[in-house]
C-alpha cells in the first residue's frame, strides 16, 4: 500500500497518494520524491518517475501491524468477512481471481470529508469560470449534466454493494459505511448547483470580489414595441473593482508580500544602477515625505480597445475603455505575469467622451486617495502591518495619455508634446531637448485658465490632481512600444530598406524575404516577423506587430549585413538605432546611460534628417526627452503598454465567447474576477521553474557519463527536458548564456 513519504500515512492507490499530495501537504515543495516502500528509501525528481517506481514495489507496506486476512472467491467468503471486518486493512474481491485492497476510514469527528469535498469542486469550477474559452452559461450546463452523470454513478454503486450484502460477500458495517461514503459523494454540486450559490460562496471566501456598478448618466435608446416607437431614458453604467480589496488578497498569498520587499531591499543596494521605478527622482522625492512607512508605488494605465471586429460594421458600439493598475516594485519575473495586472475600471468610450473624465474616474481617484492615506492591514507568517500605496506613474500609448489627462489628442495641433511647449514647425527638425520649453506647473495652471488650446496644448484640466501628491507634469510615463517599435522603427527600416533595394541595389525583396524565413531567430522565434511587400515600403511603413518589429531590428544586421559595404554611411542610421534599442530595452542601466541615450538619440535624429529629406514626425521627439524620463523613473522597458495590451487579448477571446452585448462590460468585468478568483483560491502565484515534457534516462552509459560531467554520482534519477523556464526565462539547448562582459576579456559564456 502506497506510503506518503511526509506523514507516513497509507493510501489505497498511486493515484490517491498523488491526491494526497495535492490536499493533505499544499503547501510542501515536493522538489524530490522519496519511496517509502520496504525501506527503499529511493529519491526521485518527477513525479512520473515516482509512480512508475511505486509500481515495481509488489508488496506495499501494510498500515498496521495487525495482519489483514486475505478473502478469496468461495464458499468461505462470507463468513472470513464477517469474522474479520473490524480489521484495520479489508482485502474483498468482487470477482473471481480479482483482488481490490480497501482500508476503511476511521471515525475521526476532526475530519471533515464534505468539506474536503467541497473544496474539490469549488476549486474545479473555479477553474472552469477561469476560462476564457467556457462562458458562464456553459459552467451551469457542466455542472448539470455532471450531476447527472453523478447520480447514475451512485445507483449503480449501490445495487451492486446490496447485491454484496445479500449474497452474504460484506457485512452490515461495511455496507453501512459504504452507503455514507455515497451520502457524500452522491451530490458534490448540491451546494454549489446555480452560479447564485457558486458566486456566494466565493464572496464569503473572500477571494472573488464583484465588480460594482456606477451610473454615470443617461441616454436615450429606441424602443418599438406593437408598432410603436418611443425614447426610453436608459442609465449609462461602468464597472469599477475595488483595488484596496484585490491588494489585500494579492498580498496575502504565499511569499508574494515577502518577495516584494526583498526586491525592493535590493533595489536600495544599487546606487549606481537603475533597475526599477523606486531608483528613480520622481519616487525617491515622494518616499522622503513617508519616512519609515511603507509605501509601494501604482502604475495605472488606460486605454481603449475595440472587443469586436475593429473593421465591421458595428465597429465603435462597443469600444471600451480598460484602467489597469499594477505594483511595479515587484520581482521582475512577477511583473511581467498578467495574472499581476489588475483591471480597476471598464467603461465604454463613447460614455467618457460624453460625460467627461471627472465623472468616469471618480470612483478610482477616491480609491487611490483610499490606499495612500488609509491603506491596508496585512497579516501573513513574514509581516504584520499596515501597507499603503500611492500613485506612481500613469501610463499608456501617447492618445490614451493625452485624452485622460487633459492634453490635445489631434497630434497634427500647433503644441503635441506633453513634455514641452515646442511648436509643431520647430519639432520636426528638433534634435535636442529645448530646456527652455520644458512645462512647469505654473504655466501649466495658467494655461488651463486661458484655455486656448492652440497655444498651450492643453484642453482642459487634469482630473487626477484630484489623488493626492499627484503632478501631471512629473507622473506620465512615455511607451517605446507605440514610439519606437511602431514608430521610429517602421519609419526608419522602410526608408533603409528602400534605399538599399531601389536605389543601391543590394539585394532584391525576393532575397530579404527568403532570409527572413529562413533565419534562425532562437529564443524570438515566436516574433518571427512575415515577408515584406514593396508598396507598404513606398508608403514608409512596415505593416509588423510590435514584437515582430522588435525582432527585425535586432536582427536585421545578421540578415542583411553581408551586402552592405564596410564605408557605407546610411548604415550608421542603423547603427544608432539598433544602440537605442538595446538602452531602452534593457532591464538593468547605469546612470550615466541616460546622457548616452540623449546623444545616441540626437545623431540618429540628425542622420535621418540628413539621409532620408523627411521631417521628424512627433514620435522622433518624444524620443528627445527619454533621457529626462530615464532618470527620473528608471528602465523605459517597465513603463512600455506591451504586458497591458496583452491582457484586452483575454477580455476579446471572453467576448467572443459570449453572445451577451446587453451589458458587456459587467460580463466581461465578471469575467475577469472570475479569473482573479481563481488565482486566489490556489493561493499562489505560477511555479518559478517550469520543466517541459521530461523523459528519464534509462541508459547506464549515459547516466554515467552524465555523473561524471557534473561530478555527481550519487543521482539516482536523471531526466532529459527540452526545455526549462526560470524566473519566466525560457533556457532551450544551443542557447548562448552571457555570464559577464568584462573591458579586457570581453564577454564570459556559460559551457
Amino acid at each position: 500500500m502506497p506510503t506518503c513519504f511526509v506523514c507516513k500515512q497509507c493510501l489505497l492507490s498511486i493515484p490517491l497518494l498523488c491526491k494526497h499530495f495535492t490536499i493533505c501537504h499544499p503547501d510542501y515543495d515536493f522538489l524530490e520524491y522519496t519511496c517509502s516502500e520496504n525501506d527503499c528509501n529511493r529519491t526521485f525528481h518527477l513525479i512520473n518517475s515516482f509512480k512508475k517506481h511505486l509500481a515495481t514495489h509488489k508488496d506495499y507496506n501494510p498500515c498496521s501491524k495487525v495482519k489483514s486476512p486475505r478473502v478469496t472467491s468461495g464458499d468461505n467468503c462470507s463468513s472470513s468477512v464477517n469474522n474479520n471486518c473490524s480489521s484495520s486493512t479489508l482485502n474483498v474481491c468482487i470477482n473471481n481471481g480479482i483482488e481490490t485492497s480497501y482500508t476503511p476510514f476511521e471515525k475521526d469527528p476532526s475530519a471533515n470529508n464534505c468539506s474536503i469535498q467541497e473544496d474539490y469542486v469549488s476549486s474545479f469550477l473555479s477553474k472552469l469560470y477561469a476560462n476564457p474559452l467556457v462562458p458562464r452559461n456553459v459552467v451551469q450546463t457542466i455542472v448539470d449534466d455532471m450531476s447527472l452523470i453523478f447520480d447514475g454513478l451512485d445507483h449503480t454503486l449501490r445495487s451492486s454493494v446490496s447485491k454484496l450484502l445479500m449474497d452474504g460477500n460484506i457485512s452490515n458495517e461495511c455496507f453501512d459505511h459504504f452507503n455514507s461514503i455515497l451520502e457524500v459523494v452522491k451530490h458534490p454540486f448540491n451546494d454549489l448547483n446555480t452560479e447564485y450559490k457558486r458566486f456566494k460562496y466565493y464572496t464569503k471566501l473572500g477571494t472573488y470580489i464583484p465588480p460594482q456598478e456606477y451610473v454615470v448618466g443617461e441616454q436615450l435608446n429606441e424602443n418599438r414595441q406593437n408598432n410603436n416607437f418611443a425614447l426610453v431614458p436608459v442609465n449609462c453604467t461602468q464597472q469599477f473593482i475595488p483595488i484596496r480589496h484585490v491588494f489585500y488578497n494579492f498580498f496575502k498569498m504565499k511569499n508574494v508580500l515577502s518577495e516584494t520587499l526583498l526586491y525592493l531591499n535590493k533595489c536600495k543596494l544599487y546606487n549606481s544602477a537603475l533597475m526599477n521605478f523606486t531608483q528613480g527622482s520622481v519616487w525617491r522625492k515622494k518616499q522622503k515625505d513617508h519616512k519609515s512607512q511603507i509605501v509601494l508605488p501604482i502604475f495605472l494605465f488606460f486605454d481603449d480597445y475595440e472587443v469586436g471586429n475593429p473593421l465591421g460594421s458595428h465597429s465603435g458600439i462597443h469600444k471600451l475603455g480598460a484602467v489597469y493598475v499594477s505594483i511595479p516594485c515587484l520581482p521582475p519575473h512577477r511583473q511581467s505575469s498578467l495574472n499581476t495586472i489588475f483591471l480597476t475600471l471598464l467603461f465604454h468610450s463613447s460614455d467618457r467622451q460624453k460625460f467627461g473624465n471627472n465623472i468616469i474616474f471618480k470612483p478610482v481617484i477616491d480609491e487611490l486617495n483610499f490606499l495612500r492615506e488609509t491603506g491596508i492591514d496585512i497579516d501573513t507568517d513574514d509581516f504584520n502591518g499596515n501597507i499603503k500605496f500611492e500613485l506612481g506613474l500613469i501610463i499608456g500609448d501617447n492618445l490614451g495619455i493625452h485624452s485622460i489627462t487633459g492634453f490635445v489628442e489631434s497630434f497634427s495641433a500647433t503644441h503635441v508634446c506633453r513634455m514641452c511647449k515646442i511648436e509643431k514647425k520647430e519639432m520636426k527638425k528638433q534634435c535636442y531637448a529645448d530646456e527652455n520649453l520644458l512645462r512647469n506647473l505654473e504655466q501649466y495652471h495658467l494655461d488651463v485658465i486661458e484655455g486656448n488650446v492652440s497655444d498651450s496644448g492643453v484642453k482642459e484640466a487634469c482630473v487626477w490632481h484630484d489623488v493626492l501628491g499627484f503632478s501631471v507634469l512629473d507622473q506620465v510615463g512615455v511607451d517605446i512600444m507605440h514610439d519606437l517599435l511602431e514608430g521610429v522603427c517602421k519609419y526608419d527600416l522602410s526608408f533603409l530598406l528602400l534605399y538599399y533595394i531601389q536605389d543601391l541595389k543590394l539585394f532584391s525583396l525576393q532575397v530579404l524575404n527568403e532570409r527572413l524565413l529562413c533565419f534562425d531567430y532562437g529564443p524570438d522565434k515566436g516574433s518571427k516577423p512575415c515577408i515584406l511587400h514593396i508598396e507598404h515600403l513606398k508608403k514608409n511603413t512596415i505593416r509588423l506587430s510590435a514584437s515582430e518589429m522588435m525582432s527585425l531590428t535586432r536582427y536585421l544586421g545578421l540578415i542583411i549585413g553581408d551586402f552592405v559595404p564596410r564605408d557605407e554611411t546610411v548604415w550608421e542610421l542603423y547603427i544608432l538605432l539598433r544602440k537605442i534599442l538595446d538602452l531602452l530595452t534593457s532591464p538593468l542601466l547605469q546612470k550615466e546611460c541616460c546622457v548616452l541615450l540623449q546623444t545616441l538619440v540626437a545623431e540618429h535624429h540628425d542622420l535621418y534628417i540628413k539621409f532620408s529629406k523627411f521631417e521628424l514626425k512627433p514620435k522622433y521627439h518624444y524620443m528627445v526627452h527619454y533621457h529626462t524620463m530615464m532618470e527620473k523613473f528608471g528602465p523605459l522597458i517597465s513603463l512600455w503598454s506591451m504586458r497591458f495590451e496583452a491582457k484586452h487579448r483575454i477580455s476579446k477571446i471572453s467576448a467572443n465567447t459570449s453572445s451577451n452585448r446587453r451589458n458587456i462590460c459587467k460580463t466581461l468585468a465578471i469575467k475577469h474576477q472570475l479569473q482573479l478568483n481563481n488565482i486566489f483560491i490556489k493561493g499562489t502565484l505560477s511555479d518559478e521553474i517550469k520543466l517541459g515534457p521530461c523523459t528519464e534516462i534509462t541508459d547506464d552509459i549515459d547516466r554515467q557519463a552524465i555523473r561524471n560531467f557534473i561530478q555527481k554520482n550519487s543521482l539516482d534519477s536523471i531526466i532529459n527536458c527540452p526545455w526549462i523556464s526560470v524566473k519566466g526565462t525560457r533556457y532551450t539547448p544551443k542557447m548562448i548564456l552571457t555570464l559577464d562582459i568584462c573591458e579586457l576579456d570581453g564577454p564570459h559564456f556559460c559551457c
